[in-house]
């Protein structure tokens, strides 16, 4: 419970219906990468043993927004991010365009503030260069310091609170998955020959695909079938029921509490989960590739 507390501090969790607007993308991106998957370990300044650690995963565009979705000691959130001529956007103003030494804008009843450019941070997921250092404050003795690095967003956070969040893996993100809906199906490796076969039911994470395969990882691959079904991941709610529309807008059905519904992909804010059937995201809804 206290490193919930800990990591809510860091972040303000936004509706997932409060559409940031579209805009012009500035040249330097400061966004996260979206082929990436993201990992954070967030520890007590005073305490570093005192450690836990969160995920961020890319799910989709939301209006020309990109919706990443944290999870965390049980527990997620959902955030957009939008980069702009203005600045990086979430649920306020995280960079002020252009950059520039001492320029300052306010973030809710605090102000941020530049404070160098072309900073090199270490971190467990690698060096940084070229970062940008923004210190907000909120009273004299109260101020968080950040460090946003080009291509990959905010990759340090040292909080006012004594919490330190700094990115500790960067990996390469799948996509989505292939069902195997029969038993022996060959999985190939990259030589082209027979690795295993695999069983019925089974959900292997897809990195890309072509014509005729999926990767799943390493070279090896699975060739396309009738036999193989794609599908981007699940989603589901350990608290109440979700709401599934059919085509024309309508409500369809309600899903049981927990029960997982398969995604094939996510367009507008919505989950689409087969037959143009959709469920809206929203903070409640989980979604796991």
């Amino acid at each position: 419970m206290k490193n919930k507390i800990l990591i809510m501090t860091l972040f303000t969790v936004l509706l997932v219906s409060s559409l940031l607007p579209n805009a012009a993308a500035a040249s330097t991106s400061f966004l996260m990468n979206t082929k990436k998957n993201y990992t954070y370990t967030l520890y007590e300044q005073k305490n570093k043993h005192n450690r836990s650690s969160m995920t961020a995963t890319f799910t989709g565009k939301i209006n020309g927004s990109d919706l990443w979705y944290y999870k965390f000691a049980g527990d997620f959130f959902q955030k957009l991010y939008l980069q702009d001529d203005y600045g990086l956007e979430s649920a306020y103003t995280e960079l002020k365009f252009p950059l520039v030494k001492g320029a300052e804008w306010k973030k809710d009843n605090a102000t941020a503030r530049i404070i160098s450019l072309n900073n090199t941070v270490k971190t467990p997921a690698g060096t940084f260069s070229n970062c940008v250092l923004v210190e907000t404050t909120y009273n004299a003795s109260n101020k968080d310091v950040a460090y946003y690095a080009p291509g990959h967003g905010l990759i340090k956070l040292q909080s006012g609170s004594g919490v330190t969040m700094e990115v500790s893996k960067i990996e390469n993100a799948h996509y989505g998955r292939v069902l195997i809906k029969e038993k022996g199906i060959p999985m190939y490796n990259p030589k082209g020959k027979v690795h295993r076969t695999l069983a019925k039911g089974e959900g292997l994470k897809v990195f890309k695909e072509n014509a005729s395969s999926y990767d799943v990882g390493g070279g090896y691959y699975v060739k396309k079938s009738k036999a193989t079904l794609f599908y981007t991941g699940f989603v589901y709610s350990k608290k109440q029921q979700l709401d599934i529309y059919a085509p024309n807008g309508k409500l369809h059905r309600k899903t049981r509490v927990g029960e997982t519904i398969r995604v094939y992909g996510f367009e507008n804010g919505h989950y689409q989960v087969g037959g143009g059937y959709y469920i809206p995201a929203d903070i409640h809804v989980q979604y796991d590739r």
